[in-house]
Parts: structure tokens; C-alpha cells; sequence
């Protein structure tokens, strides 16, 4: 006699993962109800700025036209507005160095400037700041002292790092450099404290500044008063023209 034996139909999984989908929806709405918070905290915190504070050490800056500025600029709120494009902004208005820009809570702007240091004029009546950069091509008011540099447009920095190599050299002698141009030929003229115009040419410009120190200025030194110019631009010597002579006097070394 035989015996049937029953076997086991293995369990269909189910067509569904309810429990995966529960997790999913859970994560889901934790995630979404994240989102809300941080969306609806953000849009209590992005209020519109209310105060501006202008400060720092400058005296040609009008604080009254940089408020102004950040008035027309101010897109966004509180936390959305774009500091870094409106201290771009800022810095464009005349004799603006350095800006920089902090959120002071609730609903509050503090720009603190740093105002531009001029170091020396550019032709009449532009200035160059402390790194050699043309910030302003016309002012109307150029402080007194300044060295008078000047050359074609866009020499600005070959023609200050001529200006502080010569004047590092010459005032181991005891002189300012007061004046130097490039023509646009390429060719300098320096002045000096002692009222004595250097003609230097085109070529070999730092060793005519050298030779002048290292000789011509013991020459002249007794008397700068009668002297008008000197002109380096010779091979092996230079000339000296004096005021009150209608020639000038060529030495040879």
C-alpha cells in the first residue's frame, strides 16, 4: 500500500511591499515636513533690511551716496541679498578701496570701507593708489606732495615700478625722485628733489640712474640751483645744462 505524501506549495510573496512603501512614505514626509520648516524659516528670517551703517576710516567717501547705492542694490532680504555683488557695487563709486559687508540681526546692514590712499598723480589730474592702480582719471581736488608720474595709457604699473626702483637707489643719496614720464616712444625724464631734470632715453635707463648717483651728483651737488638738466643719454658721458648759460657743458668720463 502506498502513501501519498503532501507537500508544501511554497508562499507566494505578496505583489506589494506595504511595509516598504510605509517606510518610503514615512521618510517622505519626515523629509517634506524638513523642507516646510527650513522654507518657512527662512521666509521669517529674510525680512527687508531696515538700517544701513556706514562707517570706517575715510574722509572723501560720502557715506550719504554709499547708502544710497546699497538702496538701488538691494535685491533680496535680509538673508538672500547677494553681499558679495553689492560690495562689487560699492566699490565701483570714487575713492572706495576696500568693502566689506556684515548682516547685524534682526534686519540690519553694517559696511565698514577702507577709502583709497593716493601715492602719487597720474598726468594732471588722475590718481594711482599705493598698488600702482589708476583709481581715478580726473579728480577735481589732487593732493599736494605727491610724486608727478605719467606715460601712455596703460604703462600705469611699468611706470611705478621704475618710479620705486630709482627712488630706493636715490635716497641712499639723499634725493626724491619728484617726477617721472615715459613718452610714447619709450624714452624717460625724471625730476628731483633738487629741481634738476634727468633726460634718460630709451635704453639702459637703471644704469643712467646709477651713473647719475654714482657721479654726476658730486658735480652738482655744490650748486643744483644752476643747474637746469642733465642730460644721461650719452655712450660715455652726460652734459650738464646751467641756467644761466645758453650752452650745455659735455663731460666726458
Amino acid at each position: 500500500m502506498i502513501k501519498k505524501r503532501n507537500r508544501k506549495r511554497p508562499q507566494q510573496e505578496p505583489l506589494i511591499d506595504w511595509n516598504a512603501i510605509r517606510r518610503f512614505a514615512l521618510a517622505g514626509g519626515t523629509l517634506l515636513a524638513i523642507s516646510g520648516a527650513v522654507i518657512f524659516l527662512f521666509l521669517l528670517l529674510d525680512r527687508p533690511v531696515a538700517a544701513i551703517q556706514v562707517d570706517g576710516p575715510f574722509a572723501r567717501v560720502n557715506a550719504s551716496q554709499v547708502e544710497a547705492e546699497v538702496l538701488a542694490n538691494l535685491h533680496g532680504g535680509f538673508i538672500s541679498l547677494d553681499l558679495d555683488g553689492l560690495s562689487a557695487t560699492i566699490r565701483r563709486l570714487p575713492w572706495v578701496d576696500q568693502v566689506r559687508i556684515r548682516r547685524q540681526w534682526p534686519n540690519s546692514l553694517h559696511i565698514t570701507l577702507i577709502e583709497q590712499r593716493p601715492a602719487a598723480r597720474w598726468g594732471e589730474t588722475g590718481l594711482l593708489n599705493i598698488r600702482g592702480e589708476l583709481f581715478i582719471e580726473d579728480s577735481r581736488h589732487v593732493p599736494a606732495g605727491l610724486p608727478a608720474l605719467a606715460g601712455p595709457a596703460g604703462t600705469e604699473n611699468e611706470v611705478v615700478s621704475r618710479y620705486l626702483a630709482a627712488r630706493s637707489y636715490l635716497r641712499s643719496h639723499g634725493l626724491e625722485v619728484t617726477g617721472l614720464v615715459r613718452d610714447p616712444r619709450g624714452a624717460w625724464d625724471m625730476t628731483l628733489s633738487n629741481g634738476i631734470a634727468i633726460r634718460l632715453g630709451r635704453h639702459r635707463v637703471d644704469q643712467r640712474i646709477r651713473r647719475y648717483g654714482d657721479l654726476v651728483l658730486a658735480i652738482v651737488s655744490p650748486d643744483p640751483g644752476q643747474v637746469e638738466y642733465i642730460d644721461m643719454r650719452y655712450s660715455n658721458g652726460f652734459a650738464i645744462g646751467w641756467r644761466k648759460q645758453d650752452e650745455a657743458v659735455i663731460a666726458a668720463l
